[in-house]
């Protein structure tokens, strides 16, 4: 893997990300838009399902030897070594209900690493992206212009902005404990949801994010852009490389802070 896989498959991210974001405009706040449940629990709608169609289809043309890892559909084996990560849809609660704070998520891993990612806001007309040790970028929501990633201000935990993506996740996991410590010892917190939590924190808008019980396709793309922004990503136990059961992102600054308080609650760490 040389700079130049890392950038040209970024570039490649990027375009269909952006492309893929666009097709799901075409469900959004329509009155017609229905959703289904999967065996899982989660909703389902034609516009997830569409939009992670037209992203194997433009990676299969491309990279036709990479592995393809989806939410929606089975896995694709490869033999290059790369594989691709995708969410269609981050947010489909958000989505269904015509809440703009859902993502497109595209992610490239390469050996088990993740090394190339983007995340796609189509209704906020925003973009976060990233290539480790490469190129990374954040474009404003209405903006042609780029500017880069960034950790936020926050120098202890009472200055903190805290951003999760709901209370009641916390609760169904037997969670609350770490939930109501975080609460109390920052500044604020806000279930700014899904995706969008990390565009904020990779752009200085906010300071840590602590969630519980993501899946591959929820985190794959978060973690170059994250890295590349200067935060620190860890489990609760500060550990590098969440699998996503347990995830702790913050400004470098506050996190022996919070993994403290995380501890101190006294909840099990999870896988």
């Amino acid at each position: 893997m040389t700079p130049d896989d890392r950038s040209a498959r970024l570039s490649f991210a990027q375009a269909i990300a952006t492309e893929a974001g666009a097709l799901t405009l075409r469900w959004f706040n329509s009155p017609e838009l229905a959703a289904e449940t999967k065996g899982d629990g989660s909703p389902v709608t034609a516009a997830d399902r569409a939009a992670e169609r037209l992203l194997r289809e433009r990676i299969e043309a491309e990279y036709p030897d990479d592995a393809i890892l989806g939410e929606e559909f089975d896995d694709r084996p490869g033999t290059s070594g790369w594989r691709w990560v995708l969410d269609p849809i981050d947010g489909t609660k958000s989505f269904v209900r015509g809440v703009p704070l859902y993502g497109t998520m595209v992610a490239c891993e390469y050996k088990g690493q993740a090394t190339v990612g983007v995340i796609r806001m189509p209704a906020l007309d925003e973009t976060v992206a990233a290539a480790t040790g490469g190129p990374s970028l954040w474009k404003p929501s209405g903006s042609d212009d780029t500017r880069p990633l960034r950790a936020g201000p926050a120098t202890a935990p009472d200055q903190a902005l805290a951003v999760w993506t709901c209370p009641e996740y916390y609760h169904e996991l037997g969670l609350d404990p770490v939930y109501h410590a975080i609460e109390r010892s920052v500044a604020m917190v806000r279930g700014w949801s899904d995706c969008y939590a990390f565009v904020l924190l990779a752009t200085g808008r906010a300071d840590a994010l602590v969630e519980a019980g993501l899946q591959t396709w929820d985190l794959a793309a978060a973690v170059p852009i994250l890295h590349e922004a200067g935060l620190a990503l860890t489990d609760w136990q500060g550990n590098p490389n969440p699998t996503g059961e347990r995830v702790l992102a913050c400004v470098p600054a506050i996190q022996p802070d919070l993994l403290a308080i995380i501890r101190a609650a006294g909840t099990p760490a999870g896988p």
